[in-house]
C-alpha cells in the first residue's frame, strides 16, 4: 500500500513519524511564503503578543515578565540569519524560517511555536494568579516557580520539574554577590544574572544572596550550572544530500539541546570525522550509491539515535581539457600564441567543489608531409620540447589536435578527457 503524506495526519495532528517527504524543501516555501500562510501565521503571533501584554497594567513593574513574553513571542529576524544574505537586504520573518528548509524542520519549528504559545500562557496564568494571592501573606509577592532540568526533551526522554511556591518582599531588596565580588543588578527583588560564551560545555558559577531582617543581615551561598550547546538540530551536506567520492565532503552536524562532546555521528559506508565544532568531513566507500549518516546522542548515561539521513554518493564528474586561448573544444590561435603554450590543464568549471585534476599524458596528431597524420606523444601535462618546435613550423589555416588526453582527480581514477583542435590564423 502506497504511503501519502496525508496519512501523517491524525486526530488533526501530524505525526513526522508517518512524514514521507522529511526532505521536501519546496512544500514549505508553497504553503507559507507563496500561500501568505506565514504572513497569517506571523500576525496571529504578533496579535496574541499583545493580548497577553495587554494583561500587565504596570509593565515597567513586571520588566521581567514583559520581557519574557516579549522575546518568547517575537517576530523579530535576529542580525545571526542576516548571513549569506545580500548587503542591504533584509530577510523577512517568514523567509527566515519557511524558506528552503526541509518540510521535517519546518514541522519541528512549527511545533516549538505551538510549545511557546501555551509557555507564554501558562507564564500569564501564574502571573495573574500571583496578583490575586500576593496579599494573602505576610510578604507582599509570591509565585510559582518551575524548575525544570531541562527544557528541551527529546522523544523517548522523560521531562522532570519542581513546582514550588516562591515568597519574598519586594520592598527588602537583596544583594546578590558572585564568587568575583561583582555585584548583580536586581529587579522585582531579584538578582539578575546574564552572560554568553562563546564556547560549549559546562559553566558552573554562585555567589551570596544577603537580606536584612529585623537589624540583621542573614547570607545563604548558593552555586548553579549551566550547559552552553549549539543552537541549531541539523544534518547538512554542502552539495544537497549528496557525496563524492574521493573527496572530504563537509557536512554540519549538531543536536539542539546536547553538547558537542556527546554528539556521536557515524556512516554505513566510508567513513565520517569530526573536524571542528559542529563539522564534519565524510568520504563515502567505494561499491555502494548511497550512504547512511546517523547521529547518536549520549543522554542521561544512554546512547539515543536522534537522526538519519541518506545521501546518495557519486563518483567526481570528468573534467574538460582546457588550453591557454581557447575558449572550448576548438579555436585559433597564432604560432607565436601557440610557441608558448605551456600545459594542458583539466578543470571541473560547473562543479560544486574545487577539485584538483592532473594532466597525466596527452599527444598532438597533426598533419605532416605528404598529408599523412603523425603524433608527438607528452607523458605529462607540458608540452614537449619537439612539440613547441612543430608549433614553430606550422602554417596559417594548418590544424593540430591535442588528443588521448587523460587525468586523474583525487580519487584517482584516470579518465579520458576531450580532444581540442587548434587552427593556425
Amino acid at each position: 500500500t502506497q504511503v501519502r503524506d496525508e496519512d501523517a495526519i491524525h486526530d488533526g495532528e501530524v505525526h513526522l513519524a508517518d512524514v514521507r517527504s522529511k526532505d521536501d524543501t519546496n512544500t514549505p516555501g508553497e504553503i507559507m511564503i507563496v500561500g501568505k500562510k506565514g504572513t497569517e501565521l506571523k500576525a496571529k503571533i504578533e496579535e496574541h503578543r499583545e493580548f497577553m501584554l495587554s494583561m500587565i497594567e504596570d509593565k515597567e513593574k513586571y520588566t521581567n515578565t514583559v520581557e519574557s513574553v516579549e522575546s518568547i513571542l517575537s517576530t523579530h529576524v535576529p542580525e545571526s540569519f542576516y548571513h549569506g544574505k545580500k548587503k542591504g537586504v533584509t530577510p523577512t520573518w517568514e523567509s527566515t524560517y519557511f524558506e528552503h528548509l526541509p518540510l521535517a524542520s519546518v514541522i519541528t519549528l512549527l511545533s516549538k511555536m505551538q510549545g511557546d504559545v501555551r509557555n507564554v500562557e501558562a507564564e500569564m496564568i501564574n502571573f495573574l494568579l500571583g496578583q490575586v494571592d500576593a496579599g494573602d501573606f505576610k510578604v507582599n509577592v509570591i509565585e510559582p516557580v518551575v524548575i525544570a532540568k531541562s527544557n528541551y526533551v527529546f522523544k523517548g526522554v522523560p521531562y522532570h520539574a519542581e513546582v514550588f511556591l516562591a515568597a519574598y518582599d519586594s520592598t527588602n531588596i537583596p544583594e546578590v554577590k558572585l564568587e568575583n565580588g561583582t555585584l548583580l543588578e536586581t529587579h522585582g527583588g531579584k538578582g539578575i544574572y546574564e552572560i554568553s560564551y562563546n564556547s560549549i560545555g559546562i559553566k558552573k558559577w554562585g555567589g551570596v544572596i544577603s537580606i536584612e531582617k529585623d537589624g540583621q543581615v542573614t547570607s545563604k551561598t548558593f552555586t548553579a550550572e549551566f550547559e552552553v550547546a549549539e543552537s541549531n538540530a541539523t544534518v547538512s551536506a554542502t552539495a544537497m544530500n549528496v557525496f563524492y567520492r574521493g573527496i572530504a565532503n563537509p557536512v554540519e552536524i549538531s543536536v539542539g539541546g546536547v553538547a558537542e562532546r556527546d554528539v556521536i555521528a557515524q556512516i554505513s559506508s566510508g567513513n565520517i570525522r569530526r573536524v571542528s565544532a559542529g563539522t564534519y568531513q565524510v568520504r563515502p566507500g567505494v561499491g555502494k550509491n548511497t550512504a547512511t549518516v546517523s547521529v547518536y546522542a549520549n543522554i542521561d548515561g544512554s546512547r539515543k539515535l536522534m537522526s538519519r539521513e541518506n545521501f546518495r554518493v557519486y563518483d567526481l564528474p570528468t573534467p574538460d581539457a582546457v588550453v591557454d586561448g581557447i575558449p572550448g573544444s576548438s579555436g585559433a590561435l597564432t604560432v607565436g600564441k601557440m610557441s608558448q603554450l605551456q600545459n594542458v590543464k583539466a578543470e571541473a568549471k560547473d562543479f560544486v567543489f574545487e577539485v584538483d585534476y592532473k594532466v597525466q599524458s596527452f599527444e598532438i596528431a597533426f598533419q605532416g608531409s605528404g598529408g599523412i597524420w603523425d603524433s608527438m606523444p607528452s607523458s605529462s601535462d607540458r608540452f614537449t620540447s619537439q612539440q613547441k618546435t612543430l608549433f614553430r613550423q606550422l602554417r596559417t589555416g594548418q590544424r593540430v589536435m591535442i588528443e588521448k588526453i587523460k587525468a586523474t582527480g583525487p580519487d584517482g581514477v584516470l579518465r579520458n578527457l576531450n580532444n581540442i583542435t587548434i587552427t593556425v590564423r
